[in-house]
């Protein structure tokens, strides 16, 4: 399992707004998954991941 930093940008009441949070994910679907369901917000232009450290 892998921990990654999740970030993503959305418009909203015409600002750009910033957030990001940490999740562990078994394997890549599970990362495409969580994209998905940012980018099924309407509001979501913007996503990506950043792997922060690894469990062994």
């Amino acid at each position: 399992m892998k921990r990654y930093r999740i970030h993503y940008k959305q418009k909203f009441n015409g600002e750009i707004l910033e957030d990001s949070y940490i999740r562990t994910v078994r394997d890549e679907r599970d990362l495409i998954k969580i994209e998905e369901d940012l980018y099924s917000d309407p509001h979501v232009f913007s996503v990506f991941a950043e792997e922060i450290d690894s469990e062994k």
